[in-house]
């Protein structure tokens, strides 16, 4: 492993831990036992480091949604664990979404175009579930694109959700974000797609 992939995974466990926030570029040249200066000759400040840090989180995603081939609706479950666990990996990133975004620019360019695609991406899955007549068509009260939006916007944000409701009492959200997205999917399926899907969860069981 280089000194660069060091540091980025140092500031990435540090960051988890602390929030990205409250990390200093000092503070880091401490968890890795160099000098502050060491430090800025691989990076020089914060701005630099998190955009190649969110990089490397956007290559692994980038072929999460696959929309080629048979698409079981296990399939689609199956991606949203590999993004649900990128997110554990990164999660100060979503915990902190919107301040990063805000301080950051080049960050929030690169974040919104690849969930520009993801939703292009998303669209086409739930279309090819359409045609293949697992899902149901659109109607004067569905509309798929926002669908895809709500599926995001758990994603996204579970994070943030789950840090702000923690009223043991309160057990709606004590399960996984591919739980949560599958109640929204799950009443727009056709009795082939529901069947389809029962048989596969009794197999994987």
């Amino acid at each position: 492993m280089s000194v660069k992939d060091k540091i980025q995974a140092s500031a990435i466990s540090l960051f988890n831990e602390k929030g990205f926030s409250s990390v200093t570029m000092r503070q880091l040249a401490e968890a890795l036992q160099m000098s502050p200066g060491n430090l800025t000759y691989h990076y020089k400040t914060k701005k630099s480091l998190i955009e190649l840090i969110y990089k490397k989180m956007h290559e692994e995603a980038s072929n999460y949604i696959v929309t080629e081939g048979y698409i079981t609706l296990h399939d689609f479950e199956l991606m949203m664990e590999r993004f649900h666990g990128l997110m554990k990996r990164y999660r100060f990133f979503f915990n902190e979404v919107v301040h990063i975004i805000r301080q950051f620019p080049e960050v929030k360019k690169m974040y919104e175009a690849s969930n520009l695609i993801r939703f292009e991406q998303g669209r086409k899955l739930i279309n090819y579930y359409v045609e293949s007549g697992r899902m149901k068509p659109e109607s004067l009260f569905v509309d798929y694109n926002k669908l895809v939006h709500n599926i995001w916007m758990i994603s996204a944000f579970w994070s943030s959700q789950d840090q702000v409701i923690t009223t043991p009492t309160y057990q709606v959200n004590q399960t996984t974000p591919v739980a949560m997205v599958m109640q929204l999917i799950i009443p727009h399926l056709t009795e082939k797609g529901l069947e389809e899907y029962q048989q596969i969860k009794k197999f994987v069981k």
